[in-house]
């Protein structure tokens, strides 16, 4: 009798601060049919099964957060997919190049993997963080700070979540 092979079925990882990367983790994976969704700390122990990956986590200052860096080395010959909110401007050349440094430093993390697309979105600050960087500033985050803040209140929204799933859907939809 022939042994049938089991088809390898999405897997995403997502750290989520405040909830925003948890909300467009949840959108992507409803957008890729038999999609897995995990935190980092509950990453299965066997990967083999799961290709593409789709790792999501939050700006934590210039890098990924500590356990999406320290998961990262697991992967191993997959394709992958980094997905990432902010509270700032994403579409910003800073906030570009931030996403392609550092999706390209989790997928190296790992052996023989390959970055096959990211995506950068708005989300809504957090309130610590925020007051953290508003007590640098002598309690003042001055006017550009509070724009940015306000502009990021309503982050992800519908068309975030929207052009974030349908990203990854035309990548990986069928083709996993």
């Amino acid at each position: 009798m022939a042994e049938t092979q089991t088809a390898a079925k999405p897997l995403i990882v997502i750290s989520s601060r405040t909830g925003n990367t948890m909300i467009l983790g949840h959108a992507i994976c409803d957008a890729l049919p038999g999609a897995v969704l995990v935190r980092p700390k509950d990453l299965p122990a066997d990967l083999a099964p799961y290709n593409p990956v789709l790792l999501g986590f939050w700006r934590d200052l210039d890098d990924a957060p500590e356990e999406m860096r320290a998961v990262a080395p697991r992967f191993e010959g997959k394709t992958i997919g980094c997905f990432a909110t902010m509270g700032g401007d994403a579409q910003s050349p800073e906030a570009r190049d931030w996403m392609a440094k550092t999706a390209k430093r989790l997928v190296e993390a790992g052996r023989g993997n390959t970055l096959a697309q990211t995506f950068l979105c708005r989300g809504r600050f957090d309130p610590e963080a925020f007051g953290r960087i508003t007590t640098m500033m002598a309690g003042r985050p001055g006017l550009e700070g509070e724009e940015k803040r306000r502009a990021s209140d309503t982050h992800p929204d519908r068309l975030d979540l929207e052009k974030g799933a349908e990203l990854f859907r035309s990548v990986f939809g069928m083709n996993f």
